[in-house]
């Protein structure tokens, strides 16, 4: 499976007629091509969230916005809910489109109910972390870019709460099994990850 090659239905297709490449702002019709333009802009976005971090009130609509600051050079549709009926990856079968908007407020209400984590010691910190990433990356409310968006916004809830999160010496590939893995439920692999890559501020 290509890097945006997703099983999607929708009313609408996301890619261009007989392929599976994204349609894009670039104009960019060869998904080896949009992947190397991708990572390029996208780093970029993010080394400028890096240093001017938007942390606010850490709702869903701060997750819309990162996802629209790190993707809106390369889609129209950057920041906005993913519509259609379901998303899937792999064996990961994502919320449905119409239950997107629904299950994002309970998600991020709860988490506002428990004050974004702030005040917590570490390894509560991290336990409650690990649950959270494992609930947003089942919505994946986006047609693409959930993964980079996903990282960025607990990095930034965690320095709200005092914590640096840095995932740069973190092996990639783990990194997914384990999110998959919070996914159904299992969360034991990805609370070591995030263990290492976690410090207190």
């Amino acid at each position: 499976m290509g890097k945006h090659e997703y099983e999607y239905e929708g009313t609408e297709s996301y890619c261009y007629p007989g392929t599976n490449v994204l349609k894009n702002k670039l104009g960019i019709k060869n998904d080896d091509d949009l992947t190397i333009a991708e990572r390029e802009i996208t780093s970029l976005k993010l080394l400028i969230l890096y240093k001017n971090p938007i942390v606010r009130k850490l709702d869903f609509s701060c997750f819309c916005n990162i996802h629209y600051i790190i993707f809106s050079d390369i889609y129209d549709w950057a920041g906005k809910i993913r519509h259609g009926d379901f998303l899937s990856k792999g064996s990961s079968i994502f919320c449905r489109g119409q239950y997107i908007k629904e299950n994002a407020e309970k998600i991020f209400n709860n988490l506002s109910n428990e004050k974004y984590l702030c005040g917590l010691e570490k390894k509560i910190f991290i336990d409650r972390m690990a649950y959270y990433m494992g609930e947003v990356n089942a919505l994946h409310p986006f047609r693409e870019g959930n993964g980079r968006t996903l990282r960025e916004y607990f990095r930034q809830l965690s320095l709200n709460a005092n914590f640096i999160l840095d995932f740069s010496k973190t092996d990639i590939t783990n990194l997914l099994l384990a999110d998959i893995e919070a996914f159904n439920g299992k969360y034991n692999n990805l609370k070591k990850i995030l263990d290492n890559a976690i410090r207190n501020k």
